[in-house]
C-alpha cells in the first residue's frame, strides 16, 4: 500500500464518505453526541465536586494518614513539570479511554448503522463474546496507562531533549491512538483481534497516524490557549477540552468505519501475529507498566521526605560565619563578601526522615536574586539535630538589595533539590509579608 493512497484514504476519501450519512444512521450519531456529553459531563462534575475526596482517598490507600498534606504539593510538582503539550495530549488521549469504556455499545451500534450505508462486501458480522471484548478493552486501557506513564516519566527532567522526547511521543500516541480507536470497531464486528489490527497498522503507520492527526490537531492547537487562561483551574480546564473534542469523537466514527471497510480485505489477508511476539509485546508493555509506576511511587516517597524540611525547625550558628574581605573594586560593584559560610543547626521534630541530596538555596528580595547558597546532602532522622554548613558562591550580589528602609521588605527563600536524580523540586522555605 503506498503512502500515497494511505493519506488519500485517511485525510480525504475518510472526510468525503460523510455525505453517505441516512437518516438511520445520523440518529445514532445524535444519542452517541447526547450520550458523550451526559458521561462527560458526570466525569467533569464527579471531579469538580469530590476532588479533595478523592485526592484523600488516593493518598490514604498508597501511602499513611500522616502523608495526607503532601497532595497539594505532589498536584502542583505533577502540573508545573509537564508542558502543557504533555498535558493537553493526555487529557485529549483520556478523553478517547472514557468514551471507549462508557460508550463501547453506542459506538457500536453508531459505526454498524453507518457501515450498512456504505454498501461495502465486507461480509456477515460476528461479534466477539463479551468477555472478549472486555478483555480487549482491558488491553489498550493498559496500553494507554502505559504510554501515558512512561511520557509523564520522561517528562519530569527538565532537559530540552527531555521535552523534545516527551512532546514528540504524546503526539505519536495521541495520534495513533485516536486512529486506532475509530478504525477498530468495524474491524472487531468482523473477527479481527488488537493484535492483529496492530500489526497492519503498524505496516502501514500514515493511516492511522494521519486519521488521528486530522482529527485531534483542532484541539491540539487550542489547548495552549486554554491553559494560558490564569483564571481555569486544571479541572476546569480538563472539561473544556472533552466537550471540545465530543464534536471531532462524533464525525470520526463513520470516518473511521470508512477507513476500516477500505482496509478489512487487505487485513483478512495479513498473516496473524506470532503467539510468542504478541506474548514478547504484553511482557514488555507489563514490566514498562510496572517499572514506571514503581518510580512514580519513589518519586512520591521522595518528595515526602523532602517536604518535611517545612516542618523543620532551625537555628543559625552565629559563631560559625567566616567570610574573606573584599577588594575595594569588588565591594563597589556589590560584590561585598567572598567565601561566605555559615552554619545552621536543623531540629527535626517529624515522625519522618528527611533526605535532602545537595541543593541550593536561592535568596531573593523584590525578585532580584541576591544570593545562591551551596548546600551539602544530609539525612536527618526523626527527632534529630544536625549542624549543616551553608556556602555562598560567586553568584552573590549585595548590590542589588533594596535601600535602607525597605531591607526588611519582601524577602524569599527558595531550596531547589532533586526528588530523583535529575529531577529538581522547589521548596519555599521562607516568604516575607
Amino acid at each position: 500500500m503506498s503512502i500515497f493512497y494511505q493519506l488519500k484514504l485517511s485525510l480525504f476519501e475518510a472526510i468525503a464518505s460523510l455525505r453517505f450519512f441516512n437518516r438511520k444512521a445520523l440518529s445514532w450519531g445524535v444519542i452517541y453526541s447526547l450520550a458523550t456529553i451526559v458521561i462527560f459531563g458526570l466525569f467533569v462534575w464527579f471531579l469538580f465536586n469530590y476532588q479533595v475526596p478523592i485526592k484523600a482517598a488516593l493518598l490514604d490507600y498508597l501511602f499513611p494518614k500522616s502523608w495526607q498534606s503532601l497532595s497539594e504539593q505532589l498536584a502542583n510538582f505533577l502540573f508545573e513539570s509537564q508542558t502543557k503539550i504533555v498535558l493537553g495530549n493526555m487529557i485529549l488521549s483520556g478523553s478517547l479511554v472514557l468514551a471507549s469504556i462508557t460508550l463501547f455499545p453506542v459506538k457500536e451500534k453508531y459505526s454498524s448503522e453507518f457501515e450498512k450505508t456504505l454498501k461495502h462486501n465486507n461480509g456477515q458480522t460476528s461479534e466477539f463474546p463479551l468477555y472478549m471484548q472486555a478483555l480487549e478493552e482491558v488491553k489498550l486501557f493498559l496500553l494507554y496507562l502505559t504510554a501515558q506513564s512512561v511520557i509523564l516519566w520522561i517528562g519530569y527532567y527538565p532537559f530540552v531533549w527531555t521535552t523534545i522526547i516527551s512532546n514528540t511521543l504524546s503526539f505519536v500516541f495521541l495520534f495513533a491512538t485516536f486512529g486506532l480507536d475509530f478504525i477498530a470497531p468495524t474491524l472487531q464486528r468482523h473477527r479481527v483481534t488488537y493484535s492483529l489490527m496492530i500489526k497492519f497498522l503498524l505496516q502501514h503507520p500514515l493511516i492511522a497516524l494521519s486519521f488521528g492527526t486530522l482529527f485531534s490537531l483542532p484541539l491540539v492547537l487550542i489547548s495552549p490557549y486554554i491553559f494560558s487562561i490564569p483564571e481555569l483551574s486544571f479541572i476546569e480546564i480538563t472539561g473544556f477540552l472533552l466537550f471540545l473534542n465530543i464534536i471531532f469523537l462524533v464525525l470520526a466514527v463513520p470516518a473511521g468505519t470508512f477507513i476500516a471497510s477500505k482496509l478489512l480485505p487487505e487485513v483478512r489477508q495479513t498473516e496473524p501475529a506470532k503467539r510468542r511476539n504478541v506474548r514478547a509485546s504484553y511482557v514488555m508493555m507489563t514490566v514498562l507498566l510496572l517499572s514506571t509506576l514503581f518510580l512514580h511511587s519513589q518519586l512520591v516517597v521522595s518528595l515526602h521526605h523532602k517536604s518535611q524540611l517545612l516542618k523543620a525547625e532551625y537555628d543559625l550558628d552565629w559563631s560559625s560565619i567566616s567570610f574573606d574581605l573584599p577588594s575595594f573594586s569588588e565591594l563597589s560593584s556589590g560584590k561585598a563578601l567572598s567565601n561566605f559560610s555559615m552554619d545552621i543547626v536543623i531540629n527535626n521534630p517529624t515522625q519522618f526522615d528527611i533526605i535532602i541530596e545537595p541543593s541550593e538555596l536561592y535568596i531573593e528580595q523584590k525578585e532580584n536574586l541576591i544570593a545562591k547558597l551551596n548546600i551539602n546532602g544530609f539525612a536527618l532522622a526523626s527527632g534529630e539535630n544536625k549542624r549543616i554548613t551553608l556556602n555562598m558562591d560567586s553568584d552573590s550580589d549585595l548590590s542589588k538589595l533594596s535601600e535602607f528602609g525597605e531591607l526588611t521588605k519582601d524577602w524569599n527563600i527558595d531550596m531547589y533539590i532533586d526528588v530523583w536524580p535529575g529531577i529538581p523540586f522547589m521548596l519555599n522555605v521562607f516568604k516575607s509579608e
